[in-house]
């Protein structure tokens, strides 16, 4: 039958709708109190029709009220999702007429399962209706029981509400929203109409009241996909401007972080020219004023004392070169870069006899390097020397150094010894912290570092590279 056959398929078509929204309503917060009162209209529109439709398959009176009653209770849950749905959906909340209304539905649709004499009155018989294809539907007739005004009188207060709903919605300029609803409202009309005109022979067409809801349930869901579409485009729009903002603040952030890591340079730049500056004034200062002393000097005794005369020229000579050497020290540590570009040989008698100028302890330097290291291993050696040779001036109160250097490109050794009053590690003297600082200048490069001193008999500092790569 292809009448009763539509209906099964409105139903599962109201089911499925039923399910999509519902599924929409648990899953997103927006409007999720919309989604799910939707969902539920669609569910029992559905079991509405699928109950009609056991009605016209019925054989018997007691089956047609039965199954008209089921009916009916669907029908009455349908209209209580439905008018808090167009609630939700105008945002006119009248809550007094809302509860009135759906008390009004459940009490009738309880009343068509419960006592459906309240509901049907006496049956008027079966009557067979021929649809234009040909098909024939047969139904049974009663008459209205004394609740049936109860169910008009609310039908039409619904119709009212939803009609004013509608216009309100309409004149706050959500005309879409406002026409998707009326045409839900005039296709229902138009099916109860219908099936009136039907029912007194007018107009020899099928009952399409079943189908009255299916209207709502096409236009109201047709409106909530172009809203979902208009949101999503809504989504994208403001994905867009936040990518486009997050990349002005990224640029904004960079920007921010150049300028901070230039005063940050700056500001570094700034304290290690102090600290050179207090430097060239301790040292080279000092120095140079030891020199002036022995120059102003000589000549009184190159004609009163030539042995001593000969034995300051030889300490001018060694303070002149301890000053050239602390300066061009000074020099490189204003231009980091030439420290790897200069012979580490070099390098370290340069900080060896800037020692001996400094603190009066002559250095022996012995160099024998074949090849240049690897840069990271040249300015590792040329630190750790350094520190070795600061401690020696700070700890040591030495009278000699030795300074070894012998290695090629793929091994290098420096040994720094002195003479001085050695101490012991545990005692916490301030030289561990120079210690500390060489081990770590070793370990970044892999090299084996080796202190050794004692109480009276000088310290010794060892540092053995070999390349990973030297079988």
């Amino acid at each position: 039958m292809h009448f009763t056959t539509a209906i099964a398929v409105v139903a599962g078509l109201c089911i499925a709708f039923g399910a999509l929204y519902l599924f929409v309503g648990v899953r997103r917060p927006t409007n999720r109190v919309r989604n799910l009162l939707f969902a539920g209209f669609a569910f029992a529109y559905a079991g509405a029709i699928l109950a009609a439709r056991s009605s016209y398959l019925a054989d018997s009176v007691d089956g047609f009220v039965t199954a008209n009653g089921v009916s009916i209770l669907f029908a009455g849950l349908g209209f209580s999702f439905f008018v808090f749905y167009v609630a939700a959906y105008t945002r006119l909340r009248p809550r007094g007429l809302l509860w009135t209304l759906t008390g009004a539905f459940l009490a009738f649709g309880f009343a068509a399962v419960v006592a459906p004499d309240l509901v049907f009155g006496d049956a008027a018989g079966r009557e067979t209706l021929v649809l234009p294809w040909g098909e024939v539907i047969r139904f049974y007739q009663a008459d209205e029981g004394v609740l049936f005004p109860l169910s008009a009188v609310a039908t039409l207060a619904t119709f009212v509400f939803v009609i004013v709903a509608a216009v309100t919605q309409y004149r706050r300029s959500e005309r879409r929203e406002a026409v998707v609803l009326a045409i839900g409202i005039g296709w229902f009309l138009f099916v109860v109409l219908e099936e009136n005109l039907v029912g007194v022979g007018a107009i020899d067409w099928p009952p399409l009241a079943d189908f009255g809801f299916l209207g709502f349930v096409l236009a109201l869901s047709l409106g909530m996909t172009d809203e979902a579409i208009d949101t999503q485009e809504e989504l994208l729009d403001y994905r867009s401007n936040l990518e486009r903002m997050v990349q002005k603040r990224t640029e904004e952030l960079e920007q921010a972080q150049a300028l901070l890591l230039a005063a940050a340079e700056d500001e570094a730049a700034a304290a290690e020219r102090g600290r050179l500056a207090r430097d060239l004034h301790d040292v080279v200062t000092q120095i140079l004023f030891s020199i002036n002393l022995v120059a102003g000097s000589l000549t009184r005794l190159w004609e009163t004392n030539p042995p001593a005369a000969a034995r300051s020229t030889a300490e001018l000579q060694r303070l002149t070169r301890g000053a050239l050497a602390e300066m061009r020290t000074l020099l490189r540590e204003l231009r980091p870069h030439t420290i790897t570009e200069t012979d580490l040989g070099i390098l370290i008698t340069h900080l060896a006899e800037g020692l001996g100028a400094r603190h009066d302890i002559p250095a022996v330097v012995h160099v024998e390097v074949e090849g240049a290291p690897r840069p990271e291993v040249h300015l590792a050696y040329y630190r750790i020397a350094q520190e070795a040779m600061n401690n020696v001036a700070k700890h040591a109160d030495a009278s000699s150094l030795n300074v070894e250097v012998v290695g090629n490109a793929d091994y290098l050794r420096l040994v720094v010894q002195d003479d001085g009053s050695g101490y012991q590690a545990e005692d916490g003297n301030g030289g561990s912290m120079g210690l500390a600082i060489m081990q770590e200048r070793a370990d970044g490069i892999g090299a084996q570092l080796l202190m050794t001193t004692e109480l009276g008999k000088g310290t010794t500092v060892s540092a053995t590279w070999r390349s990973s790569d030297d079988g």
